[in-house]
């Protein structure tokens, strides 16, 4: 028999990161949101901005738009899992890269939000918004934003109500498209040479996940879930 308070002890960590809510006075995010939305890498694929360096004006117009989103979090690495990426850097004159903290600091490696800059309220009856994602380069590649995503999606529909999840993604970014396939969102249109990036035109492609396609990969309907990280 499900309860209620199923998964709740737990409803705002994974294996192997936790989330804090992205807020203006936090110094660990102001501190590491500059270095992470400077880099040209998260730039080009996280969104369809102008590819240009930023500074303390755009920074501080980023954090107070976070700070609107239905929800916006710092991704940050749980203890333990800080504790096993300095094992094995040790030695290598790594351990001070970003977000690599020398004190008892979060280590923050990222963000994500649902809803970037508020959900209208003439909009908000249709149950649908939009997720995103950055997290800066030295974490590419190993499965954090997959982790992270996944909680995202558990969070809008377990407790945000949500119908459907949408986002859109640079066609050239296929690591990304391949990602979101596989953790369940659906293609539902292509706007097409709708980014112009270095010297090119691209198609921007459109993807979903509903909430019974969500309800499906997790096991539920409605009631027991299976939360998978």
């Amino acid at each position: 028999m499900s309860s209620a308070m199923d998964g709740i002890r737990d409803a705002f960590s994974t294996k192997r990161l936790y989330y804090v809510k992205a807020d203006p006075e936090d110094e660990n995010l102001r501190a590491i949101l500059p270095q992470i939305a400077h880099e040209p890498i998260v730039q080009a694929l996280a969104w369809t901005f102008i590819t240009r360096p930023k500074g303390k004006a755009d920074f501080d117009v980023l954090i107070q738009t976070l700070a609107k989103s239905l929800l916006a979090v710092s991704i940050c690495l749980r203890p333990e899992e800080e504790e096993a990426r300095r094992d094995v850097v040790a030695g290598s004159g790594a351990a001070q890269q970003l977000g690599e903290p020398t004190n008892a600091k979060p280590t923050v490696i990222g963000v994500m939000m649902l809803g970037y800059g508020g959900v209208h309220p003439e909009l908000a009856v249709h149950r649908r918004t939009a997720l995103g994602i950055m997290l800066a380069e030295p974490y590419h590649g190993r499965g954090y934003g997959r982790e992270a995503v996944n909680w995202m999606m558990d969070w809008g529909f377990r407790f945000a109500g949500l119908h459907s999840i949408v986002l859109g993604v640079s066609a050239f970014n296929e690591k990304a498209i391949r990602l979101y396939k596989s953790l369940g969102f659906v293609e539902e249109g292509r706007m097409r040479e709708s980014r112009y990036f270095n010297r090119k035109w691209h198609d921007e492609l459109l993807f979903a996940i509903k909430e019974d396609e969500w309800e499906k990969i997790r096991g539920t309907s409605g009631g027991e879930i299976n939360v998978l990280v």
